[in-house]
């Protein structure tokens, strides 16, 4: 089974300072959902529908879809076992995501299907 998980970096209007967030959804195991609320927005420049929020596509900075064999926090967990026990170092979601062992960047392939399933609408 694949875990999916989409990263999403956005403006954030909330100060006058200009500054980003992260949005992050995790474990995802059924994508179809956010296929529709997320992806195909996003690949549409469309406002994207969160569940407690809306997104305008010229907020989002960056946006990407990892895909992990389990769940982010067991891959966390073993690595950092692997650790020296007298290390500091606590071992993020982002460093699972930058393991190419551990992970996978699917976000082109996602969005080059979409491109290859774009319906014409003249036909």
């Amino acid at each position: 089974m694949s875990y999916y998980h989409i990263l999403i970096e956005v403006n954030d209007h909330i100060s006058t300072i200009e500054q980003t967030r992260d949005i992050e959804i995790f474990d995802i195991i059924e994508i179809q959902p956010y296929l529709h609320s997320i992806l195909l927005p996003f690949f549409n420049e469309q406002l994207i529908e969160l569940e407690d929020e809306n997104l305008e596509f010229k907020d989002v900075l960056r946006l990407e879809v990892k895909q992990t064999l389990l769940p982010i926090n067991d891959l966390i967990e073993e690595e950092q076992k692997l650790l020296p026990s007298d290390t500091d170092v606590t071992i993020t979601a982002y460093e699972i995501f930058n393991n190419r062992d551990l992970s996978q960047d699917v976000t082109t392939i996602i969005f080059d299907l979409l491109e290859a399933i774009k319906l014409d609408p003249e036909a």
